[in-house]
């Protein structure tokens, strides 16, 4: 009876301390994972003056001659929630001359979503992922998902990963910038946090 008590009180103790660090976990600084020689372009608590100048995110060119039932309607409708997932976080917006293939520079968006809400969004996609979104290849313990849509131009490499508390997502040629960025998110190198 009193192992039965004991297994008891420790499982107890470990789904407590579990979801209190998951939901109490301090917030992590989204320019952790924005390297220290980047350019920033943006970085504000609430961006809802930058996603207001994309209000008609997820629209297709021939969405307005489609019935509203139809998959391309219904895509930009998710498209679009997707998007707004986003509005009440915080969010940095950088270039990185990374010199990738075609040497363009990396744009670089971080998103401070916190505990929770990074790991219903990590959920989200690994369950219902968006039209478009599939896994790429994982960075140590954080699973990376491309993005890819046939409106984007042929050297366009989207790649974003969900860490402790930030959405970190990479707009490149080189579709290895995004673990250039986490290797700088995990302090592998030098970062805009000082």
């Amino acid at each position: 009876m009193k192992r039965h008590g004991l297994f008891v009180g420790l499982s107890l103790l470990l789904a407590v301390s579990t979801v209190g660090s998951i939901l109490f976990a301090p917030s992590v600084s989204r320019l952790r994972a924005i390297p220290a020689y980047a350019r920033l372009i943006y970085s504000k608590q609430s961006p809802d003056n930058l996603l207001s100048v994309f209000p008609n995110l997820g629209q297709s060119a021939d969405f307005t001659t489609r019935p509203e039932g139809s998959r391309v309607a219904e895509s930009a409708v998710l498209q679009r929630s997707w998007f707004r997932w986003f509005e009440n976080y915080p969010l940095s917006i950088a270039t990185v001359p990374f010199g990738g293939r075609e040497r363009r520079d990396t744009w670089v968006a971080v998103s401070e979503l916190g505990g929770p809400a990074a790991l219903a969004l990590r959920w989200r996609l690994m369950l219902f992922p968006p039209e478009g979104v599939s896994p790429a290849r994982p960075y140590a313990v954080w699973p990376v998902w491309k993005m890819e849509h046939p409106s984007f131009p042929s050297w366009v490499r989207v790649r974003f990963a969900i860490t402790e508390g930030l959405l970190i997502c990479s707009v490149s040629s080189d579709s290895h910038d995004i673990y250039r960025l986490l290797d700088t998110a995990d302090g592998r190198a030098a970062s805009r946090v000082h």
